[in-house]
């Protein structure tokens, strides 16, 4: 049984959702669901796990060197 939710997106995801169901031909609902299916999915990481990954990368950023850090600037990111 399906049942119908009220929620608020952002404009930007929201124009995206609609272009990717418009290029698979599919209803903007059956997108938000795949969607919602995969960040629940038993795979996915639980709060603390991303908390812990968030600690991890952001509280304790990487020590590069003043060389290293330009050369990751200007990296093109399409290359990657």
């Amino acid at each position: 049984m399906k049942r119908k939710v009220g929620t608020l997106i952002e404009d930007e995801v929201m124009r995206l959702a609609k272009r990717r169901a418009a290029e698979e031909g599919r209803p903007m609902s059956d997108v938000i669901q795949d969607a919602l299916i995969r960040y629940l999915h038993a795979g996915a990481a639980h709060p603390k796990e991303r908390e812990a990954a968030y600690n991890l990368f952001c509280n304790h950023p990487f020590k590069l060197t003043p060389k290293q850090f330009r050369q990751v600037l200007e990296e093109d990111a399409w290359d990657v």
